[in-house]
């Protein structure tokens, strides 16, 4: 709130006051004396008159101090306090499954009824991550709860073993060995935000106030040498403050001593303060996960947070009645030609009015916040003209897509990211997630399809995909804005004119399209898909997986294909998607881009950080009403200053 406009507006008011009171001399000077004015005055008529006239410049008087106040308090953009408790919806739990043969029907029973869980949470994180030799995330920690139940459907499908669903654990079996449970907790471990610090220090908002937890569901029966052992990883869990809750079909144990199988997985389990269930049956899965689910809840315990938001509607509309209020006591009252200055200016105080009700706004503006309540959404190019090497002096696109992405990130904290991406097809390589860190991994690992399988692609292959993810995140937090940042090069290669962008009215609230690349173009590594071990051939640096230059291959042309933007599409697909459209060069401040992308309004929460947000524009058009208040203020005033009292006489002049 400003609060200092207070006191200036009552000072202002002051000045008009003082300027009111003061002797009109040159009015004065117009004035003649008339003879026997006090017979006139004496008339029942007049004095009826008077009293008539004194009460509707009262009823004026009023309704203009009420529209000083109510334009006042509206200037000085009055605010509302909340008090949230964000320890009802805060929980991160990590689904951590053994692939190998013998954990597949309880694998299917915990996704199962995951899936389910998943329909009523609100706040809540879920990820799945599974393992056998090696580990692979399926899918990070998120909120974008429609996704989830996706992928965990697919989970539960591949652990039935429905047929075409097999390729959902490739990446299981790229180690030696088999179930290295130690080594697969670590991983899951690793996916939580913040990973290897405690929570207290892992930033990012009230990532520090989160109940983490980790669903691993395995037999413990190792087939190979882990890099760390079960005791290990339970220690390390431990270290981080995350609860491991063990569920163990087979429960076989071949003694009572220590070392066996179930008695270590139980013992690892209870060190992090979690659980251990023995499961005879894969359908007691679901009674067990939901006892879980209900632990976790009652053992939150977060601050309350105080929530700020402008809400100027009760000023404002007391305002706007007031000045409605004043001109018909006016024209009652004076009867003045309605194209006189005096209302040409009433007029101006109504229609300004009018503008602050409707909530106008500005790109660009920042307010103090915890979190962004907003949904963002990065689609990314990632076709092999991405990789035309006329960025920053010859450096890759991707390598400004990279930066910007995570650069809006910052401009953004506590908002919900996404990732797509599209070559000859669309796919969500993040669904929606604060988990910067996730972000952050998804980003560097950006690279262009595989030369060999580019057959042309379309520069809105990306649009049906979108369209889904937006809905879905509408349906599920219809209050929460949905910004699109598309970043690319424009470059049509499918041999045919790209499909609309257009998505459904109301689902996109802001963005950008941002555009890479030069007019005079670049040339473009292959990818080989196959990792260097050193070498260096093709010009490529070690480690990376380019191979020579894209061949040209049209007819009657040879040598290095070169790509080039298409800014001209780039700026159809903004239009269609009804945000702005921005060329990114290299070193260009995000913050210059960030202005034009109107990425909405945002809650103001206390908490560190800078939230991009709408700057409201209502306050300055209170404040300019409330200056063309004050000369009614002063004539009002005036007229009030020159009536005689009531019950005498109008003196001679």
């Amino acid at each position: 709130m400003f609060w200092w406009l207070m006191p200036v507006a009552a000072a202002a008011a002051g000045v008009a006051a003082a300027v009111a009171w003061r002797s009109k001399r040159r009015g004065n000077v117009r004035r003649r004396p008339v003879a026997h004015a006090d017979r006139l005055t004496a008339l029942p008529e007049y004095q009826a008159a008077l009293r008539r006239y004194r009460r509707w410049l009262a009823l004026a008087a009023t309704a203009l101090a009420l529209l000083l106040v109510s334009t006042a308090v509206a200037a000085a953009r009055p605010v509302s306090v909340d008090t949230v408790r964000p320890e009802q919806h805060n929980r991160d739990i990590m689904l951590c499954l053994d692939a190998s043969g013998s954990m597949s029907s309880a694998d299917a029973a915990v996704v199962e009824v995951f899936a389910k869980l998943a329909r009523e949470f609100d706040g809540e994180r879920i990820g799945l991550t599974i393992f056998d030799s090696s580990a692979i995330q399926v899918f990070p920690l998120t909120d974008d709860y429609a996704y989830a139940q996706e992928q965990l459907q697919g989970a539960k499908d591949a652990f039935d073993g429905k047929p075409g669903s097999s390729g959902f654990l490739d990446g299981t079996w790229s180690g030696r060995g088999s179930s290295l449970i130690g080594d697969g907790l670590a991983s899951c471990l690793n996916s939580f935000p913040g990973a290897g610090k405690p929570q207290e220090a892992s930033g990012g908002g009230t990532s520090s106030q989160r109940s983490r937890s980790v669903v691993l569901a395995t037999d413990n029966l190792l087939s190979g040498k882990p890099i760390m052992a079960l005791g290990q990883a339970a220690a390390l869990a431990k270290d981080r403050s995350v609860r491991v809750y063990a569920l163990n079909p087979a429960d076989l144990d071949y003694g009572p001593g220590p070392d066996q199988p179930g008695a270590q997985l139980r013992a690892a389990a209870e060190s992090t303060g979690g659980a251990y269930y023995a499961l005879d049956r894969p359908d007691a899965v679901a009674g067990i996960v939901t006892g879980i689910e209900q632990t976790e809840t009652s053992a939150i315990h977060g601050a309350p947070r105080a929530v700020f938001a402008d809400v100027p509607g009760l000023p404002l509309v007391a305002a706007l009645l007031s000045a409605l209020a004043l001109c018909v006591v006016l024209w009652r009252l004076q009867g003045i030609r309605l194209r006189s200055k005096a209302w040409l200016r009433r007029g101006a105080i109504v229609l300004l009015l009018l503008a602050a009700a409707l909530r106008p706004h500005l790109p660009g503006g920042t307010v103090q916040a915890a979190s962004a309540d907003l949904n963002v959404f990065f689609v990314v190019d990632t076709t092999t003209s991405m990789v035309a090497e006329d960025y920053d002096n010859g450096k890759p696109r991707l390598e400004g897509v990279r930066k910007d992405i995570m650069a809006i990130a910052e401009q953004l904290p506590g908002a919900r990211f996404s990732v797509i991406t599209f070559d000859t097809t669309a796919h969500v390589r993040m669904p929606l997630s604060t988990d910067t860190l996730a972000l952050q991994t998804i980003t560097d690992v950006l690279e262009p399809q595989v030369t060999a399988y580019a057959k042309g692609s379309s520069i809105t292959a990306a649009r049906q995909v979108l369209s889904e993810r937006l809905a879905a995140a509408r349906d599920s937090h219809p209050g929460r804005p949905r910004l699109v940042y598309y970043l690319g090069d424009g470059e049509q290669t499918s041999g045919r004119e790209p499909g609309p962008m257009k998505v459904d009215g109301g689902l996109v609230a802001g963005g950008a399209v941002l555009g890479y690349g030069t007019s005079a173009g670049g040339w473009m590594k292959e990818n080989t898909g196959l990792a260097d071990d050193g070498g260096t051939d093709g010009g490529g640096e070690a480690g990376t997986r380019s191979g020579g230059y894209v061949q040209d291959t049209r007819p009657g042309s040879n040598g290095d294909a070169l790509s080039m933007i298409d800014e001209g599409r780039l700026q159809a697909i903004a239009g269609q998607l009804g945000v702005p459209y921005a060329h990114r060069l290299a070193g260009a401040p995000v913050a210059d881009m960030m202005q034009q992308a109107h990425p909405g309004r945002a809650e103001r929460a206390d908490g560190q950080g800078q939230l991009a947000a709408g700057t409201e524009l209502y306050w300055i058009l209170a404040a300019g009403a409330f200056l063309l208040a004050l000369p009614e203020a002063v004539a009002l005033a005036r007229q009030l200053r020159g009536l005689p009292r009531a019950g005498l006489k109008e003196e001679k002049r």
